[in-house]
Parts: C-alpha cells; structure tokens; sequence
C-alpha cells in the first residue's frame, strides 16, 4: 500500500491544477464574452447616434436606382416631400418635382450615373397642399453603378432673397431714373470704378468711356479746382462732403449737378471706398432763376402799391411785406413776426377776429382794426385777407391789404355822432315825458312816508305800516324802469369807437324799440318784432349797426300815419350765408322817380327841420363797411320795406347762436 500512495497523489494534483487552469480560462472568457457585449452595446448606440444624425440632419438624403425611384430617404428628406418616410420607398422622384423642371431632373439623373461624378442641379418641387419649394440637388453614383447617393438642400428661402434682390436692384434703377440721381463707387488704392446706368445717362457717357479721368474731365473748368480739392481730401482724410457744381458736357451743354460723397474706412482708419451719388439739378437750377426773378418782380409790385402788403404762410408767419407796412406796425411786430403780433397780441390763438387764421382756412375776409401806438395818433386800417392755395391744396397762405381809412373814418363817426345827436333831440321830449312819471310816483309815496314817520313817532307798530311794502315795490319797479330807460339812452349816445365785436342783433333791435315805444308821437303806431330767437351772432361795430337800425326805424314810424303797423324781423340763411334784417311800414312809401337817390348824402323827402338827409348815407356806408348789402321795396300809398343783409363769419351755420 505504501508503494503505491505517491501516483494517487500526483493524480489530485494535476486534477486540481487542470480545474484552477479551467477557471482561469472561464474567467478570460467570460470578461472577453463582457467586452464583447460592450463593444456591441457602443455600436448599437454608435448606429442609433448616426441614425438620429442621418435622419435629423438639416440636408435631405435620398438614394436613386437609375430609373429615378427612392430606395433609401431621411426623414429631412421625407419632410420636404410632406410624405412619411416608409410611404416614400420605390416612388420615382420625378412626382415630386414641378411639372416645368421634370426634363431638368431627368437629364441630371441621367448625366450622374453616366458620369460617376458629383453634380448639381437646382429644381422647383411641388407638393399638393403646400408652396412650391426650390430644392438644390448634389447626387453622384456609387461604384456599382446601380444606385446613386444624393444630398438635397431646401433654398427657397435663398431664392426669395435672390428675386427681392433683383428686385431691389430694378426699383433702385428706375428710382435713380425718376430722380435723376446716379450713384458711383471707387476704389482709392486699386483706381476701380463702377458706376450706376443713370450715372452715365447724365454725363452721356457709354459704359466703356466711363473712365475716372473722363468724369473728371467733364467737371466745369471754373468748378474742376474746387471738386478736385474736396475729392482728394474724401480720398486721404475720409472726410464726408456734398458740393453743388456744373458739368460741360462732350457737346457743349452744360448742367448742374449735386454731388454727395461718402467714405468708408477699415479700423485702421484707411479709407478703402468712396461711394458717391451724383443728382442733375439743372431744372432746379433753373427754377430758381425763375423764382428769384419772380420775387422781384413781384417786390416790385407790392413797392409800387400804396396800401400795405403783407403775405402770411401757412403757418401764419410773415413772409413778405412792402414798404407801407412799417407805417402801421413797428419794425420789431414785422420782422419775423406773425398775425398774433400784427393782429391779436393778446390772444395765443383767436381764429374767429383773425384775419390771416380765417383766411387760412379758405375765407375772404373784410374788417377794420384800429392801430394805437405810442407817440402816434389812433388810426383806423380796412383790411381785406384773401386766401392763396397752392397746387396741392395743403399749405394756403394769406395775401392781407392795409389801407388807411383814418380820415374817412373820423368823418364817418363824427357823421354818425351828428345824427345821433339828431335823433336823440327827436326822441328827448318823449324820453322826459316817460321819465316824469315814475319820478312823480316815487316822489309822492316818499314824501307821504315822510310825513307819516314824522308825524307819528309810534308808527313802528301800527298795523297801518302793512301798506308799507307796497309802497316800496312801486319805488323799486317805476325807479328800475328809469334806469332802463336812461341805460339805453347812453348806449345808444355813446360815441363809437370804431372797433370790430360781436353783436347779439336781436338784442340790438330789442334796445331800440324800448327807446321807440316811449316816444310820444309814436303812441298810436302798432310796432311789431318778429325776432327769430336762434339766430347767430355777427362780428361787428355795435354802434354803426345800431345806428343803422335805429335810422331805419325811425324813418318807419315817421313814415306812418295814426293806427299804422311798424313790422321789424329777423332771420338766417344758410342758402345765403347771411341774416336778414327787415323794418317795413304802412306809411305813405317812396315815389320810384327818387328812390334811387335816397341813398345819396343830404338828399331829404322831410319837412325841413326833421331831418338833414346823412341817415340813409351813413347807414349804407355801414352796412357796405361790414361786407353787407341793404336794398329797399316801396310802393306809394302802401308802404316800404328795408332788408339789410350781413353775411354769416367762417363756417357759422344758422342752427343757433353762439
């Protein structure tokens, strides 16, 4: 037994030796068979990363068989043919494309797998549904030549930018026609020189005669130092400049251009263009020759004419004048000033006494202002604004005539100061009558209060001082209807001062008649008013108007005889932009053989010492001074009626008064 003990033991050890061999073994193997599975694993994922490019890429990807059908396609590629990828497979291409460039694709299929190099094409896709798509196609054959691999790329959006650019460039061209400007460019270092078409129609010069010493040479001789100098300095300094010169051109003519130039410069402050834009501006060259021959002419004018002129531009700023005007104004008012200072200082904006601000708006306007300035006498100015509208109707201006009417003004108020005295004497004895018998009343009931206070100290309760407040009321309303009276007395013996308001007109007449009513001769004449309450008011002289109103009236009620009617009305129309006034009687009418004459100063049908025939004279220059008219009907033995007609201000409508 012991001999054979050592044979089983080596046994157990190569056994163990062979098992430890195998477990390495297993183990290289199982790391191996590891790696194996991360190797597979990298490129699962190598293949799913390469696939998302493949299929997410910016750049449609197809492959073609030689008869144009898909075999393989992006999903890019799928997008811009709006079909799903595996709807696309075995499709020919073709189907896709624009019926107007399918023999453009055919013809480069074609040419790629005969070439078996990489060529391009540009094609127009059509999709049902969508807006075309311009495509650009890059394709080459693989070596078998049974299929070839393309790359597709969307340009539509760089088509769109083309044709704007093209456009662009036409609708520049045909500016730079339309406007006579032609545009250059040129290079300082190299002597390169472009120029625009327009360019060379100005200078009348063909493409290839458009040198820089050619356009040099058509510089005026008397303008070539001048340009030249400025060019150099664009050139070296990169300095801007516009310079207006003439051209003389290779037939003898010669223009006027206007010339912009514009350097541009690398960061090292180097200029490296010039860019330039060149306009003729021989017609407006020429137009302002004309122009300033015009002006003066037209100085010549206004110096020659004795009133003042001024002309307003749109804006109401002084824009020209003649020599009369400073007589009106003084110098500071006219330089530079505008209708504020000449005509309403006092106001920022008064448009509706302006002048100038209603001419502005397309009104002719006659007024009077009254010019006071210190160390001069007070004068009375007419003024007449009349609009003037240019071609297009946008910018008006105001052509204003100054004359002084100062003498005849001064006449006329004294005229009408004269009449009113007249009239008033007509009316006193009546006016002291009326008055007598108010102060008669409150006269008595003071002195029987006197009495009974002085008579009888205990008074303060006696029953007997109920009676009291009668007496008061009657003192209140008979010494109310005094002052009434007397008020409308002094109006209208107040003197005018000549100046423009606004006149309430049925007021004016309800004045009027209250003085009327009170005169005793006219007691047994019926006056009727007829006063249509929604008439506007009028811009006026409230004491011319009443004095022209007040002569009509009287007149009426001389006219008539006991128990005759005295109608006086008013109303508006807008028909003809004017109120109308009308004073009409039952009185013994005008005779035709002298109607026409009534109007002539000192021309009387009265009774000496009832009248001095300036009533109807002064009230036509009246009515004629606020741009009216008065007119008269007469029938003898039936009466007469007076219509006065004052025109309606700017836009005023006869809907209601202000």
């Amino acid at each position: 037994m012991s001999r054979t003990a050592p044979p089983v033991a080596g046994r157990a050890e190569d056994t163990a030796k062979l098992i430890q061999e195998l477990q390495v073994d297993r183990h290289e193997l199982e790391m191996q068979i590891e790696s194996l599975r991360d190797a597979n694993r990298e490129l699962e994922a190598s293949r799913d990363k390469y696939a998302l490019l493949y299929d997410c890429a910016p750049v449609g990807y197809f492959s073609f068989d030689g008869e144009g059908r898909i075999r393989t396609v992006n999903l890019t590629g799928a997008n811009l043919l709006k079909t799903e990828s595996t709807g696309l497979i075995d499709l020919r291409f073709e189907s896709f494309v624009a019926e107007e460039d399918r023999f453009v694709f055919t013809d480069f299929l074609r040419m790629v797998f005969q070439g078996r190099d990489k060529m391009t094409c540009r094609v127009k896709l059509s999709v049902k549904g969508s807006q075309p798509v311009y495509v650009r196609i890059e394709a080459m054959a693989t070596g078998s030549g049974d299929e070839c691999h393309a790359a597709m790329v969307d340009i539509t959006e760089r088509k769109r930018w083309e044709e704007f650019l093209r456009e662009s460039e036409y609708n520049l061209a045909k500016a730079q026609s339309m406007s006579h400007v032609g545009s250059w460019r040129s290079d300082p270092l190299t002597g390169e020189l472009r120029v625009s078409d327009e360019l060379l129609r100005i200078m009348h010069l063909s493409r290839e005669e458009a040198t820089s010493e050619a356009l040099a040479g058509l510089i005026h001789p008397e303008d070539r130092e001048s340009v030249m100098a400025l060019l150099q300095q664009g050139s070296e300094h990169g300095n801007n400049y516009e310079i207006e010169h003439r051209l003389l051109l290779r037939d003898g003519s010669s223009k006027w251009v206007s010339t912009i130039v514009e350097p541009s410069v690398n960061i090292a402050r180097q200029v490296v263009k010039l860019y330039g834009t060149t306009q003729d501006i021989t017609e407006r060259k020429q137009s302002e020759v004309r122009l300033r021959n015009k002006s003066n002419e037209l100085q010549a004018i206004f110096d020659a004419v004795n009133d003042g002129v001024i002309v307003f531009d749109h804006n109401g700023a002084i824009q020209h004048l003649n020599h009369i005007c400073p007589q009106f104004f003084p110098q500071e008012v006219l330089s530079g000033g505008s209708c504020r200072e000449v005509f309403h200082p006092d106001k920022l904006f008064s448009p509706l006494t302006c002048p100038v601000e209603r001419a502005l708006h397309g009104e002719r306007v006659e007024t009077s202002m009254v010019s006071e300035r210190e160390g001069h006498n007070t004068r009375y100015i007419d003024v007449t604004a009349n609009p003037i509208k240019d071609e297009l109707g946008e910018k008006t201006r105001a052509l204003v005539f100054l004359r002084d009417v100062t003498l005849k003004r001064l006449g006329e108020m004294q005229s009408i100061q004269t009449e009113k005295m007249s009239s008033i004497g007509v009316l006193a004895t009546g006016i002291a009558h009326e008055i007598n018998n108010p102060l008669t009343s409150v006269a008595g009931y003071a002195e029987a209060l006197l009495r009974r206070f002085r008579d009888e100290p205990s008074l303060g309760s006696d029953f007997r001082l109920d009676d009291f407040p009668k007496y008061l009321e009657v003192i209140v309303r008979e010494a109310y209807h005094c002052k009434a009276i007397i008020g409308s007395l002094l109006n209208f013996g107040r003197k005018s001062d000549g100046l423009i308001g606004s006149v309430n007109l049925n007021a004016l007449l309800r004045e009027i008649l209250e003085l009327l009513r009170h005169q005793p001769n006219y007691g047994d004449i019926e006056i009727v008013a007829d006063l249509k309450e929604s008439i506007p008011g009028i811009l006026g002289d409230p004491s011319g108007l009443r004095q022209v109103f007040m002569n009509l009236l009287v007149n009426a009620c001389q006219a008539v005889r006991d128990g005759g009617i005295v109608t006086v009305s008013t109303s508006c129309s807008d028909k003809d932009r004017a109120i109308l006034v009308k004073v009409s009687d039952t009185g013994c009418g005008i005779a035709q053989d002298v109607i026409e004459r009534i109007w002539d100063p000192f021309f009387t049908t009265k009774e000496v010492g009832k009248g001095v025939g300036l009533g109807l004279a002064l009230s036509y220059s009246i009515v004629r001074r606020h741009s009216g008219e008065i007119s008269v009907k007469s029938t003898v033995g039936e009466g007469s009626q007076f219509t006065v007609r004052l025109p309606l201000r700017g836009e005023q409508e006869c809907g209601g008064a202000e």
